[in-house]
């Protein structure tokens, strides 16, 4: 009950730190969920917090690793082979040498071992730690693919040697031939079972297509058992889990080469399912960062020995990451080869010197430190942990400063957002002139500038203002007719009610809905003396409900709201045209608003294939305009492909929600 307690709340932490995110985006995500893992570390419950090292890996690493294999271009890793090993492999074995042996000399307190066993500790990257500062700052293509990559085969690397060298600490003997066998085992071995199994998986999954058993619930959970049942068997053989993930991963990638669009419903529920699920699991791994900070120092505080303190072990953390970083920028400025020539060969280097942060592996490996050492307690594994934790917050802290410093900002090379509101208004543009069907028309219109309002972000307080001013001039309006002798007293009172109720509910409050369907329900009952109408009317939302109530009760008086709801309408229309200027967002759901009330007002029902044929249209010259740009070179082909995908989930929405428009 406490585990799944504690699992609930860090999913709320993980949702709240999204939303800070959003809104601070100067801040990257990764320090959220830290500072809001440590702070529910301070309550009572969780003081005591300590993390299962084996359980992190298994229930967190194995899945996160799999999914980024599965969506790894094998172009890129083919095309850039040489380098991904060369970052994976070798820089973490030189890393570890030159590193493991400068923190020994300079602080004779660590066996050469666990020096090498630190080192080992934060040789592995994640480059998925600094994907919010690149969102921003997007870095050039290859070097985004090599940092993918090398992030998925150098934790192997890191793990074994880790491995060999904690295991030399322990023994007190060190042999080559054996460390190189241990090595050629977990390393090749774990590639070789992971792409067997990998292959067994999708093989599974294909035959289960061509027998018409590929429903969500079988083929998703499948694919989401699959990192599991890989890591639990590479593990029982002494293989490397880690890596018999990543294999079984890039071949289940294969599986979409095989499918193409013969499963398109299938690969687009897999991929919503596991963004969802990544974006948990990687938000989960830094609140649980935060939370084991407490256990870190408590680590530090049962070790007597004189010499290791926090200020010298933060200066030692400090000259580990910088060492390491010099090694990186060496590394990548002359050893890696470059397909593309750059003006800016050292920039780039820093850039990925920097992007060599640390995260998930990285803690892993911290915890997994044993706390016992032949039948006593191994008082240096507090230190070992804190210099870890040290290197994982420094590694994140730097790029967010210096990377924005180093490369453009997004704003000027993506105009992303400027092309959606092109696009969207080439959809509103082709359907303006429509006077044969205009009903179903308008609908189309309406929710394409719903999506246009989406984009933006509308400021209630000036909605407000200006649907209590077009209230106001609707109000003006009822009034000069009833001056001019154009409807009667009884009509103005009643309508003005109507105003006043319409106007009540225009922000749909949740009080103010619940408040109107009992209204509404209680009031067509007593009308009507029908206790299903009451129910019925109940269940009914009230913005769709009231034009109805209203339309019927005149013509129970006699009188026809109609004309007069159409004066107002046009009034009200003229009012926000001529008074748009700089709110035009806030301006748009006002007019959408009226727009709703006019229609559902007036009864008429529309055309649902109409309505589908004038969206069809509509998506249709959304992508025209696409075309165009990118065949005058205008926009980018990457930024074409997610214009042209936010059309198709618009058209996927239209058809699920199609009912609601007829």
């Amino acid at each position: 009950m406490d585990q799944v307690l504690l699992l609930i709340i860090i999913l709320a932490v993980v949702v709240l730190a999204n939303i800070l995110s959003r809104h601070l985006t100067a801040i990257p995500l990764p320090f959220f969920l830290i500072i809001l893992g440590l702070l529910l570390a301070l309550l009572p419950a969780y003081r005591g917090f300590h993390l299962d090292p084996s359980t992190f890996a298994f229930a967190i690493i194995a899945p996160m690793l799999f999914n980024e294999a599965q969506n790894s271009s094998r172009f890129w890793i083919g095309r850039s082979i040489t380098n991904i090993l060369s970052l994976a492999v070798g820089l973490v074995v030189v890393t570890v040498l030159v590193v493991g042996i400068s923190i020994h000399a300079l602080y004779v307190i660590l066996p050469l071992s666990l020096s090498f066993a630190l080192v080992a500790i934060v040789a592995p990257t994640d480059a998925s730690a600094v994907n919010s500062i690149f969102e921003a700052n997007p870095i050039a293509e290859e070097q985004a693919a090599t940092l993918q990559h090398e992030s998925l085969f150098n934790d192997a690397a890191g793990i074994v040697i880790f491995d060999m060298a904690l295991a030399a600490y322990m023994s007190g003997k060190f042999s080559i031939s054996t460390a190189v066998g241990m090595f050629v085992w977990e390393f090749l071995g774990g590639l070789l079972f992971g792409a067997f199994i990998g292959v067994m998986v999708v093989s599974t999954r294909l035959f289960l297509i061509r027998h018409n058993d590929d429903t969500p619930l079988i083929m998703v959970l499948i694919q989401l058992l699959t990192p599991f049942l890989v890591y639990l068997l590479a593990e029982k053989l002494a293989l490397s889990g880690i890596l018999a993930v990543v294999a079984a991963g890039l071949v289940q990638g294969s599986e979409r080469d095989k499918l193409r669009l013969t499963s398109s419903r299938m690969q687009l529920v897999t991929s919503n399912v596991w963004e969802i699920v990544s974006g948990v699991l990687s938000g989960t791994v830094f609140v649980l960062l935060g939370l084991s900070l407490p256990d870190v120092i408590r680590a530090l505080d049962v070790h007597t020995n004189t010499q290791i303190t926090i200020p010298k072990l933060l200066l030692l953390g400090l000259f580990l990451y910088a060492l390491k970083g010099i090694i990186r920028l060496l590394w990548t400025r002359f050893l890696l080869k470059r397909r593309t020539k750059s003006d800016h060969i050292w920039r780039d280097s820093l850039v990925m010197a920097l992007s060599g942060a640390n995260g998930t592996i990285t803690l892993s490996l911290a915890f997994s430190i044993p706390t016992m050492v032949n039948g006593h307690a191994f008082l240096l594994r507090g230190p070992l942990i804190f210099l870890a934790a040290v290197v994982i917050l420094t590694s994140l802290l730097l790029p967010t400063i210096f990377v924005p410093l180093l490369l453009p900002s997004q704003e000027s090379t993506q105009p992303r957002y400027k092309w959606v509101r092109r696009m969207i208004q080439a959809g509103i543009s082709d359907l303006v002139a429509e006077k044969e069907y205009p009903a179903e028309a308008q609908i189309v219109i309406d929710s394409l500038q719903q999506a246009l309002i989406l984009d933006a972000t509308p400021n209630l307080r000036i909605e407000r203002q200006i649907m209590k001013q077009a209230h106001k001039v609707e109000s003006q309006k009822i009034r000069e007719m009833y001056e001019n002798g154009r409807i009667t007293e009884d009509e103005m009172t009643y309508y003005n009610k109507f105003l006043e109720l319409n106007h009540f509910s225009a922000d749909e409050k949740v009080w103010k809905n619940v408040w109107l369907r009992i209204r509404f329900s209680l009031h067509i009952g007593t009308l009507y003396k029908d206790l299903h109408r009451a129910q019925e009317a109940f269940l009914t939302a009230p913005v769709a409900l009231e034009e109805v109530y209203w339309r019927e009760a005149f013509e129970k008086h006699g009188e026809d709201i109609l004309p007069i709801e159409a004066a107002g309408f046009e009034a009200v229309m003229d009012y926000l045209k001529r008074n748009s200027g700089e709110n035009g967002v806030e301006t748009n759901l006002v007019r959408r608003f009226y727009r709703t009330r006019h229609r559902r007002i007036r009864g008429g029902d529309v055309d649902p294939n109409m309505v589908y044929q004038l969206f069809m249209r509509a998506f249709h010259a959304e992508y025209e305009l696409i075309q165009r740009a990118i065949a005058k070179g205008d926009i980018s082909a990457d930024l074409a492909e997610k214009l042209q995908q936010r059309i198709s989930f618009d058209e996927i929405t239209y058809i699920q929600n199609s009912e609601s428009y007829r």
